[in-house]
C-alpha cells in the first residue's frame, strides 16, 4: 500500500471515530457535551485536510510503500483508540468517575509506563481534582452509571 493510501485510510479512520465521540456527545444532558463535539468536529476537518493533502501535496513523505507491523508495538495506537472508543460508551453505563479511573489506568499501562506507585499517586491526585473542578467548580451534569 502506498503511502498516500496509509494516509487516506487514517484520516478516514479519525473521521469516522470522531463521528463516533460525536453520536455520543450529543446525549450528554445540557452542554457537558460542548467540548467533545467542538473536538470532534476538528478532528474531522483536520482529517478532510489530510485526505486533500494526500492528493494534491508533492511531499516526499508520501512517495513509496508502507511496511506493517502487526506487532504490540505496530498496534498500539488501534488498541488505543479502541480502548477510547470503549470508554466513550462506558462513559454512560458505568459513569464518569469510575470509566475514566479505569481508562486512565489502562492507557497508562498500554503505553508503556508500568510504575504502581505513580500510577496511583496520579490517580489519587487526579480524580479528586476532577471532581472538585467538573462537579463542584463548574456544576457540570456528567454521565451517571451503575458505579457513578
Amino acid at each position: 500500500m502506498s503511502k498516500a493510501w496509509a494516509e487516506r485510510l487514517t484520516a478516514a479512520g479519525m473521521i469516522i471515530f470522531a463521528v463516533l465521540v460525536l453520536i455520543q456527545s450529543m446525549q450528554f444532558p445540557f452542554t457537558s457535551g460542548t467540548f467533545s463535539s467542538f473536538t470532534s468536529y476538528v478532528i474531522i476537518a483536520l482529517g478532510i485536510i489530510m485526505i486533500a493533502r494526500s492528493y494534491f501535496s508533492k511531499d516526499e513523505k508520501f512517495i513509496g510503500t508502507v511496511a506493517f507491523n502487526f506487532s504490540y508495538f505496530g498496534m498500539k495506537p488501534v488498541y488505543v483508540m479502541l480502548v477510547g472508543a470503549i470508554y466513550s460508551w462506558s462513559v454512560f453505563t458505568v459513569g464518569f468517575y469510575a470509566a475514566s479511573l479505569i481508562f486512565f489506568v489502562l492507557v497508562t499501562i498500554m503505553t508503556g509506563y508500568r510504575n504502581a506507585k505513580v500510577i496511583a499517586a496520579v490517580a489519587v491526585v487526579l480524580f479528586p481534582l476532577m471532581y472538585v473542578f467538573f462537579s463542584i467548580g463548574l456544576d457540570a451534569n456528567l454521565p451517571e452509571g451503575f458505579l457513578i
